[in-house]
């Protein structure tokens, strides 16, 4: 064999083993995509609802009037206040509570601390009460009413009228006082000093209806399962003294 034909044979030689010693390329996989898991939305079991408050609701329009005693319950109590043991006497620096002829008198000097009696007459969640409230003395910021419910279970509730001849009401839980009605222009309330008013309120099935000189003012949303002591109370406004009275008071009970 010519030698240039020798040579090219063997270059193809080696070539050829080269060839048939190149691995073969494996590819790459492609990464599998990774799963993310979204959280899952957090379930409130127990959702918060607000807490109800009391309505209270001013008569507008053509009021309810009552001329007679509108329940047929029996008599739980006549207080002519003879009897001197019913309700709580007092003299300290916010006044004095003391009785009088079949009344009981509460006298403030120039200040604005309260003035309470508490009685022993412990009213039920249905009741229907009158008695009437005389100002003898007084400015138009001077104010007066009603202790209802001492210490229930939702608190005591405080219906007020003052010298102006507006009306009020609110709760007291604990410590904390909060104001159920704003101060309302109350119909048929005789103003100022001398006046004399008839006050009633007729609670029943978890309604508080007051009414003056027999014409409602204003309901009020309770509960029916309430129990707890009458009082009364007396507040000035600070630039005079003051001096109120009770009497004649009745209550109705299932």
């Amino acid at each position: 064999m010519p030698k240039k034909s020798w040579l090219i044979a063997l270059i193809l030689f080696v070539m050829a083993a080269c060839v048939s010693q190149i691995p073969e390329v494996t590819p790459t996989p492609e990464p599998e995509p990774t799963l993310v898991l979204s959280p899952s939305p957090t379930i409130d079991w127990f959702p918060s609802t607000p807490t109800p408050t009391r309505i209270a609701t001013v008569v507008g329009g053509l009021p309810t009037q009552i001329f007679e005693v509108p329940v047929s319950w029996p008599l739980m109590a006549a207080d002519d206040f003879s009897d001197q043991s019913h309700w709580q006497e007092s003299s300290d620096l916010a006044g004095t509570v003391a009785y009088e002829t079949n009344s009981l008198s509460l006298a403030l000097p120039a200040g604005k601390a309260p003035l309470v009696s508490i009685s022993d007459h412990i009213l039920p969640g249905d009741f229907y009460l009158e008695l009437t409230m005389d100002v003898l003395m007084c400015s138009e910021e001077d104010q007066y009413g009603l202790v209802l419910w001492r210490n229930s279970t939702s608190g005591t509730f405080r219906i007020w009228f003052n010298c102006r001849g507006e009306f009020m009401a609110d709760r007291q839980l604990n410590t904390s006082i909060g104001r159920l009605l704003n101060w309302q222009k109350a119909r048929k309330l005789q103003p100022g000093a001398p006046a004399s008013n008839r006050i009633a309120v007729w609670a029943e099935s978890g309604q508080l209806r007051v009414f003056v000189n027999g014409v409602e003012q204003f309901s009020l949303q309770t509960h029916s399962d309430l129990s707890g002591a009458l009082g009364v109370i007396a507040q000035g406004s600070g630039s005079s003294a003051a001096t109120f009275s009770i009497s004649n008071l009745v209550i109705y009970a299932p």
